[in-house]
């Protein structure tokens, strides 16, 4: 097949690299402001499913690579790294089913309008935390979602999904038909050897009252905030989020340069406003003397939670990102995020420290493989080409401080530009499988891999 015959057979839109426009469509699919130095060859916009068909039919008729884009904020650029790039944001539709809890979801779906959605229906998932970002690389990645703890990570309510495969077909799979491909979609992130162009997923009665409480601390006050914290949260029901926040304090707080804060945010998912104050009340009663700030207990919707996270990373930013699980003493993980961020280039930067209840569910069997207690993400965030490579080295070196403790990383918020990294997306076994599965299913290895988990699999 040849690309004007491809172009006259879509729905969509195709361009090809000699046409007018081409680098500024390249730089506009990827959200972060740092954009990748290489752009493919083609571009296909899919208008339809049977357009993502003859995009890959295409591909691998000419022996070229595909690379799929969701939409997400793909901070190390990933998906151009094809000869062909198949943009499947547009595949936006939703159809929710009442009587049997769950919905159809096209990848383009945000996870804003997804949490509407359900929410005006009385329904809920566990949605991502960053509003604009789709479904799309978000469940294929596994997906760490608002209550997560109650909810589980979200691929794990993926309980059927449309693929087109290598060859061009479209399979509709599930735990009946295809249950390995479904075990794969839940978590292989970019491993998998297919496209994913609808998700179904099973949905949640949604909470009757989302409320959050914060406490602010010194930096100086990050060890007894991490003390506390492991003993406040054993006793800590599923449905309780906890996050510790390092940034800069807000500009109307007339700080110094170079200042920072710790702030300790909960949310409660539950299912009165009464019980969701009696689970932060218990939570923050043996709270560390000293907070700067306290905000009590507040209604936090999911449009209210979006609001709040929305402000930390703008469009248009230099962005590098890096995270970590760990079952290691949340102390010391706090203790050492903390110590790094001192040092960081760019007071946008911010950094997460989350702290699992005990009581959360567990992933079940899956491609999605890495899990602990304490989940750390560090987010770099600048302004100009001239700072990259200080802004990039403080990240490596402050994660490199907290690698040892590590059990693995999550591929939605990777540092997958890094070379040699000794902590793995994906365990040994899952490495194994998802190799096989990709012989079968991809024998011509049309789509793109990223072979990041074979060479870390030795020191996993």
């Amino acid at each position: 097949m040849e690309f004007a015959t491809l172009k006259r057979r879509i729905r969509g839109a195709a361009i090809e690299v000699f046409d007018p426009g081409h680098k500024e469509l390249c730089d506009d699919l990827i959200w972060n402001g740092r954009k990748p130095a290489s752009h493919p060859r083609y571009v296909v916009r899919a208008a339809c499913v049977e357009d993502v068909q003859t995009a890959v039919r295409f591909a691998a008729a000419n022996g070229l690579k595909v690379s799929p884009r969701g939409g997400g904020h793909n901070f190390p650029g990933i998906a151009l790294n094809g000869d062909v790039v198949v943009d499947v944001s547009g595949l936006d539709h939703l159809h929710i089913d009442m009587k049997s809890a769950s919905a159809q979801v096209g990848p383009g779906v945000t996870n804003v309008r997804l949490a509407a959605a359900l929410d005006r229906n009385a329904y809920a998932f566990p949605v991502g935390h960053c509003a604009t970002v789709p479904v799309s690389g978000y469940l294929l990645g596994g997906g760490v979602g608002w209550n997560s703890g109650e909810w589980g990570i979200a691929c794990f309510s993926v309980i059927g999904a449309d693929v087109v495969m290598a060859d061009g077909e479209l399979r509709r799979v599930d735990e009946s038909n295809g249950s390995e491909i479904l075990w794969a979609v839940r978590g292989a992130g970019p491993e998998f050897f297919g496209i994913v162009t609808n998700y179904h997923v099973r949905l949640q009665t949604a909470p009757k009252a989302i409320m959050s409480s914060v406490h602010v601390y010194l930096p100086s006050d990050a060890q007894k905030v991490g003390e506390w914290a492991e003993v406040a949260m054993a006793s800590a029901p599923a449905n309780l989020e906890f996050t510790v926040k390092i940034s800069a304090p807000p500009p109307e707080a007339n700080a110094p340069a170079g200042a920072f804060v710790v702030a300790v945010i909960a949310t409660a998912f539950a299912t009165s406003e009464h019980d969701a104050r009696e689970t932060l009340n218990a939570l923050f009663a043996d709270a560390p003397d000293g907070a700067v700030e306290t905000v009590d207990v507040i209604p936090t919707p999911f449009n209210a939670l979006y609001d709040l996270t929305s402000v930390s990373t703008p469009k248009g930013k230099r962005y590098a990102v890096d995270t970590l699980w760990s079952d290691a003493s949340f102390a010391e993980i706090l203790k050492r995020v903390v110590t790094g961020y001192g040092a960081r280039p760019s007071m946008e930067s911010f950094a997460l420290v989350a702290l699992r209840s005990p009581l959360s569910i567990e992933p079940g069997d899956a491609a999605f493989s890495r899990i602990g207690k304490v989940f750390s993400s560090i987010y770099t965030v600048w302004d100009g080409v001239e700072n990259d490579q200080a802004n990039m080295a403080w990240l490596r070196e402050t994660m490199m401080e907290v690698e040892p403790l590590a059990t693995g990383t999550y591929v939605g918020e990777s540092d997958l530009e890094r070379q040699g990294r000794p902590v793995a997306i994906h365990s040994p076994e899952v490495v194994l499988k998802l190799s096989s599965l990709r012989a079968k299913y991809d024998p011509r290895q049309t789509f793109r891999s990223l072979d990041v988990d074979a060479a870390r699999t030795s020191a996993a």
